[in-house]
This record gives structure tokens, C-alpha cells and sequence, in this order.
């Protein structure tokens, strides 16, 4: 086959990289001693739209698969108790050459939610997403979380670390990897409407 022209999608993926520079932590996360900076979703979408399109190339979430899902139960100081839940989904996101829509990369992440009320599975997927693109990309977000310590377990010993109880839910069984992916609708899945 000769050359036509056309860039490949790793021609397409890699100049889109070298476009998008950073993305900075505009976001805000919670309060008081356990806040923390966060890269906002619209601020990637927006980086990554521009650089898209000016590249030719078309993203979304393929797949989606629940990985794990239930009720956590937090145990406070005071004795107190308060549910939520959490879902850990696992998405396909594919990238597409939009000029040989049969050639496209395919990044897998995952994405955590957490939330008292019905948020949970949106937070995962949101999150899930997120971090396709900025590993896809590899967009730089500012200081590495590795670097440091996280401030809760400064100072803690092995052994003096109190895990939350799980009142495990009977989720869907494990995805079988298949030659090409079906889309979920994974806040569907978690709730048993299909």
C-alpha cells in the first residue's frame, strides 16, 4: 500500500501531544485540612478538543465494565456511622484517525466514585475518563501525587490503620476480554436496568 497522504493515528496522537503543553489545577477539592488542588474535567476536555481537532482525531468511551461497586461504611471518631457508595469502573477509551475511522488506539482506565446519594457511578466514570485522556496525552498536571507522603498516613505505624467496613453488593461478573468492545451503559449495569 503506498503512501496517500493521510497521517496515522500515531502520527495524529503524537502531534496532538506535542500541543498540549499542561492542563493546571483550577479545581478546588473539599475543605478545611483535607483539601487539595485537582485537575478539573472541563479544563482536559478543553485542552484535548482543540488539539483533536486540529489533528483529526475523534475520542470516546468505547467500553465500560464495573469492576467493583457496594456500601462503605465510615466509622468516625465519635462512633458515628455514615454509608456511601462506591463503584470502581474500568473504561475502553478509543481514539479515532477520523480520515481511516477503521484505525484507532485504545487506552484503558480506571476511575473510582464515591458519593451518599446516586453519584457514585458519574463520579467514577468522570474520573475514569479524566484519566485516559491525560494519560493518552500525556499531558503534565503539575507536581507528581507520588513525591510525598499522603498527610493522613504520616507518622502511622504498620498495623495502627483502621480499615472501613464493606457491605459487599453481588456485582456483575468480570468482563471477558473479546476481539472488539460493545458499549455499556455502566450506571445502568450498577443498577440492574438493562
Amino acid at each position: 500500500m503506498g503512501d496517500t497522504g493521510v497521517r496515522s493515528i500515531y502520527q495524529r496522537m503524537a502531534a496532538a501531544t506535542a500541543e498540549i503543553t499542561a492542563v493546571a489545577k483550577n479545581l478546588s477539592v473539599g475543605y478545611g485540612r483535607s483539601s487539595y488542588k485537582a485537575v478539573g474535567e472541563a479544563d482536559v476536555l478543553a485542552a484535548v478538543r482543540r488539539a483533536e481537532q486540529n489533528n483529526g482525531i475523534y475520542s470516546y468511551p468505547i467500553a465500560r465494565d464495573i469492576v467493583d461497586s457496594g456500601t462503605m461504611t465510615n466509622r468516625k471518631a465519635d462512633g458515628s456511622e455514615t454509608n456511601q457508595l462506591y463503584m470502581r469502573i474500568r473504561t475502553v477509551y478509543r481514539f479515532v484517525n477520523i480520515d481511516r475511522p477503521d484505525e484507532y488506539i485504545e487506552v484503558v482506565g480506571y476511575g473510582d466514585g464515591v458519593d451518599s446519594q446516586d453519584k457514585a457511578p458519574g463520579k467514577a466514570m468522570t474520573y475514569s475518563d479524566k484519566y485516559c485522556l491525560l494519560k493518552a496525552y500525556k499531558i503534565v498536571t503539575g507536581e507528581d501525587p507520588d513525591q510525598y507522603a499522603s498527610q493522613q498516613l504520616q507518622g502511622v505505624q504498620s498495623g495502627s490503620y483502621q480499615q472501613p467496613v464493606y457491605q459487599q453488593q453481588q456485582a456483575p461478573p468480570a468482563p471477558v476480554p473479546q476481539q472488539g468492545y460493545q458499549q455499556q451503559n455502566a450506571y445502568q449495569q450498577a443498577w440492574g436496568q438493562r
